[in-house]
């Protein structure tokens, strides 16, 4: 199935998005620093022109983790330059090696997953908006107010009448 030149460039624009924002949130979890909003911009951009011709046919999982790796590393040089920060020296530290993998590994998933659950959740809340009946609200019901004659309140002289117990038989 083909893809028009809309749909794909929508793609490669969330694809580009999801790694950015990512990227730069397990960047920051591990203690980096943020760069400028131009740089992200930037960087948005150069991802999405980047990933636009990939989304022509699907990447074998292989080929997308290691083009998500070089990703993260081109984009944590970028976070780290763009933030104005010295560099972290002959190594980067564990905790941001080990944040920004996680990231790539979770970017794959979304990237591989990702189209077919919001297909499948799109498609349950279609199911469910059309097979489902909407209940239709009932008017309000008000009390409307009517004035009768209420009959007077005559004392009960026997069995028959009223509600208490019968009265006991004399003879």
């Amino acid at each position: 199935m083909r893809s028009t030149g809309a749909a794909r460039a929508g793609r490669a624009l969330s694809s580009a998005a999801l790694v950015v924002v990512l990227s730069l949130a397990f960047h920051l979890l591990a203690g980096g620093a943020a760069p400028a909003a131009s740089t992200l911009a930037g960087l948005a951009a150069v991802c999405t022109a980047a990933s636009l011709p990939l989304t022509r046919c699907p990447l074998r999982p292989d080929r997308l983790l290691v083009l998500l790796a070089v990703a993260q590393v081109v984009l944590h040089l970028t976070f780290q330059s763009g933030a104005h920060h010295a560099a972290h020296g002959h190594g980067l530290p564990l905790p941001m090696v080990a944040t920004h993998v996680l990231a790539t590994v979770l970017t794959a998933l979304v990237l591989r997953h990702g189209q077919a659950l919001l297909r499948a959740g799109l498609a349950r809340v279609v199911r469910s908006r059309r097979l489902t009946p909407r209940p239709v609200p009932a008017p309000p019901r008000t009390a409307v107010a009517v004035s009768r004659p209420v009959p007077p309140v005559v004392p009960a002289t026997g069995a028959a009448t009223g509600r208490a117990p019968p009265l006991p038989v004399r003879s």
